[in-house]
C-alpha cells in the first residue's frame, strides 16, 4: 500500500508530464505562427524543422509516459481497494 507521500509524488509526476506535453504543443504552435507570419527567413527553416521533429518526439514520449503512469495508478488503486 502506498503512503501519502508516494501518492503525492505520483500526482506531481503526472502533472509534470502534462506540463511537458503542453510545452511541446506550445512550441509547435509557436513555430507554426512564426512561419505563417513570415518571420522566419530561409536559413531558419532547417532549424524549425529540427525543433518540430524534437517537439513531436517529445510529445510521443510524454504520451507514452502518461499512459504508463495512468495504468500503474489504476493497478495501485485496485490493489488498495482489495486491501
Amino acid at each position: 500500500m502506498m503512503d501519502i507521500n508516494e501518492k503525492d509524488e505520483r500526482r506531481e509526476l503526472l502533472d509534470a508530464v502534462a506540463d511537458a506535453g503542453r510545452l511541446a504543443r506550445g512550441l509547435d504552435q509557436l513555430l507554426e505562427s512564426l512561419a505563417h507570419a513570415d518571420q522566419l527567413d530561409l536559413l531558419d527553416v532547417e532549424g524549425v524543422l529540427a525543433l518540430r521533429s524534437i517537439s513531436e518526439r517529445c510529445a510521443e514520449r510524454i504520451g507514452d509516459a502518461a499512459r504508463i503512469l495512468e495504468a500503474q495508478n489504476e493497478i495501485l488503486y485496485v490493489e488498495e481497494r482489495t486491501v
